[in-house]
């Protein structure tokens, strides 16, 4: 590619979604391919706003209205988003150890570690932290509690722009959306856990 080869990102999608399937390195600077209806093409870093980003999660709706089903569907939106191989039955039986033992978030480590090779406690962090994680392509299960009216469940925040926080929400299985005042009343009454990889 040469300069010539540059084209101008059209205005009517300046603000909306890009998905980013790619990233590499080329001349000291990180790129991001992307696709956008017609128009597929190289971004470098520098030109991307840090105020955006939202990770493609499938969303996964939880089996039944049962805690478990909801801790394990959380869990497995986590796992699947680093590729990792894990049955649903493997899947409920280390859940299901781990409310045993505990009902901390961090105390997953075992499962998480095992399937993705790291894990990270993001409990009582920075709104700034989460970000940080997110822009790392990791999403990140919360716990809250008073969220879908039920007394505590866990969600998996995918994204964030400059006024809102995406999350995929086990509940209703779809992509939703919460102010971060919102989020931090309800993730505050679920004692401000929170996990990633």
């Amino acid at each position: 590619m040469t300069l010539d080869d540059r084209v101008k990102v059209p205005d009517d999608i300046k603000a909306q979604d890009f998905l980013i399937d790619q990233i590499s390195f080329f001349n000291k600077q990180i790129w991001y391919h992307f696709t956008r209806d017609d128009l597929v093409g190289w971004l470098p870093k520098r030109n991307i706003r840090k105020t955006f980003r939202r990770l493609a999660v499938q969303p996964i709706k939880q089996a039944t209205q049962s805690d478990i089903d909801n801790e394990c569907a959380a869990v497995k939106m986590l796992l699947m988003s680093a590729n990792a191989a894990i049955t649903d039955d493997a899947l409920k039986a280390a859940v299901e150890k781990w409310r045993q033992q505990s009902d901390n978030l961090i105390d997953l480590s075992e499962l998480i570690i095992s399937q993705t090779h790291s894990i990270r406690d993001l409990s009582r962090v920075n709104f700034r932290q989460l970000n940080k994680q997110l822009l790392r392509r990791r999403p990140v299960v919360i716990k809250v509690a008073g969220l879908d009216n039920l007394k505590s469940s866990l969600i998996v925040l995918t994204g964030f722009n400059r006024k809102l926080y995406y999350y995929n929400d086990p509940w209703t299985g779809r992509l939703e959306s919460i102010s971060q005042n919102h989020l931090r009343k309800h993730w505050k009454r679920g004692n401000l856990e929170a996990i990633s990889y």
